[in-house]
C-alpha cells in the first residue's frame, strides 16, 4: 500500500500577470484564464530536481518513523536529472543513506511518469521487497525557452517521495499505454549549452499544444471510463479523480467527459503550474485533510503515454506541501 506522500517546491514564486510586461496585459490575462496558471515555483540554477526529492523524502521518512536502512529499493523518475549518468536514484541512495543492498535505478518519463512510478514499485513491492522509494519530480522551468508563450506560462518545479510497503489487503489497480508515433509533440532537442555543473545535458523544450490537446481528449476519456468499467464501477463510485494537472481547459474537457464533478476533480495548477510527473502527488498533498478511499490517479503526455491507477488513500499520510528556502 502508499504508506505516505510528501513533496516540495523551491522557494522562488512567479506571477504570471507579470509576463504582462513581456506580452502585453490583454494576452498574458487571456493565457492565464486559458491554462489557468497564477502562480508558479520554479528553481533557480543552484537547486536542481534531486535537492527537491531528497527533502521531499527525509520529510516522508521522518514523518513515517521508517529507517533508511529497510528501504530495498529507491526509484527515480524525472526527465531533468542531475546528470546524464550515472543515474541520479545512485546518487540519492548515498545521501538518504539508504542500504548497499536497495536497488537504485531511474525512469525518464514526465506526465505519465508517477502512474508508472507507482506500478514499478507496486511490483517489486509484490515481488518480495517490503519497502520501496519512490521519488518523482522534474524542473522544467530550467528547460524553458524565453519567449515561448506555450510553455513559459505553464511549468513550475516540484519533487516528491512516495512511500510503499507490502499489504496483502491492500492492492493498486493499473491500466498503462503508449504511442510513440506522437514523440515529437512534446520533445526537448535543441542544446542548452551552461556551465552548470548539474543538468549540464539539458535541451530546449518544445510542445505542440494543439496536437497534444488532440491527443488528450482522443485517449483519455476512453481510458479512465474503460477502467473504471473493468474495475465495476461508475464515475459516481470515486471518491477523488487526480488528473495530472497539464492545463485548466484540459482538465475540464476531461472531467465533463468522464461525467465527473468539479468536486471530485481538485486543482492544483493555480498556484503550481504544471509540474509534469510530480502534479499528481503534489496535488494529492495539497488536499492533505482530506481521506480517499477510492483513489483514481490519471497521467497522460510526453511520450505520447498515459496511465491510470486505482488505490486507497484512506490510511496514507499525506504531508502539506514545503517550500524549499534556497541553501537547505
Amino acid at each position: 500500500m502508499i504508506k505516505g506522500i510528501s513533496c516540495v517546491v523551491p522557494s522562488m514564486k512567479i506571477n504570471n500577470i507579470d509576463l504582462s510586461q513581456i506580452y502585453g496585459e490583454k494576452e498574458t490575462l487571456k493565457l492565464i484564464a486559458s491554462i489557468g496558471v497564477n502562480t508558479r515555483y520554479v528553481a533557480d540554477k543552484m537547486i536542481t530536481t534531486s535537492d527537491l526529492c531528497f527533502n521531499a523524502a527525509n520529510n516522508l521518512l521522518s514523518a513515517l518513523n521508517w529507517d533508511p536502512k529497510d528501504i530495498g529499493a529507491i526509484i527515480f523518475v524525472s526527465q531533468t536529472s542531475d546528470y546524464q549518468l550515472p543515474a541520479t536514484s545512485c546518487i540519492l541512495q548515498h545521501k538518504l543513506g539508504l542500504p548497499e543492498t536497495a536497488m537504485a535505478f531511474d525512469v525518464n518519463l514526465g506526465c505519465s511518469g508517477y502512474v508508472y512510478g507507482l506500478k514499478i514499485a507496486s511490483s517489486l513491492v509484490n515481488a518480495g521487497i517490503e519497502k520501496v522509494l519512490l521519488l518523482v519530480g522534474d524542473t522544467i522551468s530550467k528547460i524553458i525557452k524565453p519567449g515561448d508563450r506555450s510553455t513559459e506560462f505553464l511549468f513550475g518545479d516540484a519533487g516528491s517521495a512516495t512511500a510503499l510497503q507490502y499489504d496483502k489487503n491492500n492492492t493498486l489497480h493499473f491500466e498503462l499505454g503508449s504511442d510513440g508515433a506522437g514523440w515529437e509533440n512534446i520533445v526537448a532537442r535543441q542544446l542548452i549549452y551552461s556551465n552548470a555543473s548539474r543538468g549540464a545535458n539539458n535541451s530546449f523544450l518544445e510542445m505542440n499544444g494543439a496536437e497534444v490537446f488532440t491527443f488528450t481528449l482522443k485517449t483519455v476519456p476512453p481510458l479512465v471510463n474503460n477502467f473504471l468499467k473493468k474495475l465495476n464501477m461508475s464515475s459516481n463510485d470515486i471518491d477523488v479523480c487526480i488528473y495530472h494537472q497539464a492545463n485548466l481547459f484540459i482538465l475540464k474537457h476531461l472531467s465533463k467527459k468522464s461525467n465527473l464533478k468539479p468536486e471530485q476533480v481538485p486543482i492544483s495548477i493555480d498556484e503550481y503550474g504544471n509540474t509534469s510527473c510530480a502534479s499528481i502527488p503534489l496535488t494529492l498533498c495539497t488536499r492533505k485533510q482530506e481521506k480517499y478511499k477510492k483513489t483514481l490517479l490519471v497521467g497522460f503526455g510526453v511520450g505520447l503515454s498515459w496511465g491510470t491507477a486505482m488505490c486507497d488513500l484512506s490510511e496514507t499520510l499525506l504531508l502539506p506541501v514545503e517550500v524549499l528556502e534556497n541553501g537547505q
